[in-house]
């Protein structure tokens, strides 16, 4: 199907990504709200971008090795912008994500953990269910936060522990959960965003060239260079940067998109540098 009122979406990994296979894969469903823009990786001989590859999936690589982590996560962003992605979901990407990035993506980053959170965040999960005699174990979809396997959970798989279990026997049978899981709840949490308005004015504000999104008095802003051009104000109105200062806008009722995404595009244009204009603006 056309991509058209699709969320497009990210996918970050480090190997064979067998859950960015999974999501892949649905997205092939007439009826998924997502649309795999762009497999990102942070290894260049990654075995799971030459699987989406072949599938016609758009790629991007770039090792991290003797960069700062600030450069290398700015690459990332930048080819993740290029392909309009609005949501990112983590597929065994084995890095740390730095708080600036995470802040920057906000509430639009989405991982898989192979345990039942709250319970064993980190490493070793299922070595650790076992060692704790727990007669159930699984996986969870959660938002990604600056804690480590810390941020809502959207949902969980559970999975039996047996008694002749071995952290291998375990990881495979929550694996085939894992596959069925987060498909399922990225889908779910993509509908829930389509309905949102503040989702559609990031997928307004963030179209636009070079705008990255923050954090302004605890509420989404968006800027470009150093200046904001668009910010929420509380959970029902939009205030745009405009010629005579600052333009509020009302997100209640029938909001007129087409004008609130014109006024976004006028402000981002007063706010853009000289530079960025000067090159084409948007």
């Amino acid at each position: 199907m056309a991509d058209t009122g699709r969320r497009k979406l990210g996918i970050l990994i480090s190997g064979r990504g067998s859950n960015m296979a999974a999501l892949v894969e649905a997205a092939r469903a007439p009826d998924c709200p997502y649309a795999v823009a762009l497999v990102a990786s942070d290894k260049p001989d990654a075995a799971g971008l030459a699987w989406a590859a072949e599938r016609g999936v758009a790629t991007f690589a770039q090792s991290p090795k003797g960069m700062p982590k600030a450069d290398y996560e700015a690459r990332i962003d930048a080819a993740l912008h290029d392909a309009g992605v609005e949501l990112i979901a983590l597929a065994g990407y084995m890095r740390l994500l730095s708080p600036a990035f995470v802040e920057r993506w906000a509430g639009r980053i989405v991982n898989i953990h192979p345990s039942l959170l709250p319970n064993y965040k980190g490493l070793d999960t299922h070595a650790r269910a076992i060692a704790a005699g727990d007669a159930v174990a699984g996986c969870s979809v959660h938002l990604v936060t600056e804690e480590l396997d810390a941020g809502t959970v959207l949902g969980r798989a559970e999975v039996p522990v047996h008694a002749d279990d071995t952290a291998e026997t375990l990881a495979a049978r929550v694996l085939v959960e894992e596959h069925r899981l987060y498909p399922a709840m990225l889908a779910e949490f993509v509908r829930t965003m389509t309905d949102s308005p503040l989702s559609r004015i990031r997928s307004l504000a963030l179209a636009l060239p070079e705008a990255a999104e923050s954090e302004e008095a605890g509420a989404p802003s968006f800027t470009v260079g150093d200046a904001t051009f668009a910010r929420l104000s509380g959970d029902d109105a939009l205030e745009v940067r405009a010629e005579s200062g600052w333009q509020t806008l009302a997100l209640t009722g029938d909001v007129d998109w087409t004008l609130v995404g014109d006024a976004i595009a006028r402000g981002w244009e007063l706010a853009a540098p000289a530079a960025l204009l000067e090159a084409g603006g948007r």
